[in-house]
């Protein structure tokens, strides 16, 4: 995936990339959405997510130090279509990462319910649980899709906002839902992708190949059931780190729209 500004949001950026040494939170905010996109440029499918979801949350940290300044308080106030703008591309966001969390419990759960149907030689209780993955697989590719659309529709800042902070707002939700959807899909490929056939064979080294887990029994007397049991729970244990990241994620996208609410309506 590659993330590119149209020309009128690149000539926005290098506006807002003028103004650090009069505003050090604006320098901080534009640093990290350019590491941010930098990510998402050369990330690739599975096992990067935890480092995106750090990276979303580093740009929503840099970006709640700026909405505090007086400046970017005075340059957002007023301008309602701006300003309904914002609120829906930060609303879009926070939906998505409220319904990515119940998509990761529910892809943890079907790893956890593959994890001990494989202990047991249960290829019923795998081919349940891969139901449910595609079930979550489906959703977490919607997910992505609305995030893609999101990137696409941020609108630029008002042009009367001033000293760049309209613009730094603009490229942050853009950046986010374009990293966004890089993370989502990476986490639909993380669970396995067996047809019929591999379901009824738990045990099958394609299907471990798929999970992109390498299963070495540590001694011949630890059997192909035994370590891929432990190979799903290390899938649990790096589903159970994205959750986190996820959690941390939202609880910043929830304070982001308060501090735009409060600026859009002050008491």
């Amino acid at each position: 995936m590659h993330l590119t500004l149209s020309p009128g949001r690149k000539a926005a950026h290098a506006r807002t990339a003028s103004h650090p040494c009069h505003y050090p939170e604006l320098a901080r905010l534009d640093g990290g959405v350019r590491e941010l996109m930098s990510w998402t440029a050369t990330s690739r499918s599975g096992g990067e997510g935890s480092s995106g979801l750090a990276l979303v949350e580093a740009v929503l940290a840099a970006l709640g130090e700026v909405l505090e300044l007086p400046v970017a308080v005075a340059a957002l106030h007023g301008g309602e279509a701006a300003a309904a703008a914002r609120d829906d591309a930060f609303l879009v966001l926070a939906d998505a990462y409220g319904t990515f969390e119940s998509a990761l419990l529910a892809l943890r759960e079907s790893v956890a319910g593959a994890r001990c149907g494989a202990r047991r030689g249960d290829g019923a209780a795998v081919a349940a649980a891969l139901r449910a993955r595609r079930r979550t697989e489906k959703e977490l590719c919607r997910l992505a899709g609305a995030m893609r659309q999101a990137a696409s529709r941020t609108p630029a800042a008002d042009a009367t906002t001033g000293d760049g902070v309209g613009d730094a707002v603009a490229d942050a939700a853009a950046a986010i839902a374009a990293a966004s959807e890089a993370v989502f899909l990476g986490c639909a490929a993380m669970s396995p992708d067996m047809s019929s056939s591999m379901a009824s064979s738990p045990l099958s080294k394609n299907w471990l190949a798929r999970l992109h887990l390498h299963v070495v029994p540590a001694s011949k007397k630890v059997s192909p059931a035994t370590a891929t049991a432990a190979a799903l729970e290390r899938l649990e244990e790096c589903i159970g780190e994205l959750e986190s990241g996820s959690e941390k994620v939202f609880r910043r996208l929830l304070q982001t729209r308060v501090s735009l609410l409060n600026i859009h309506n002050p008491l």
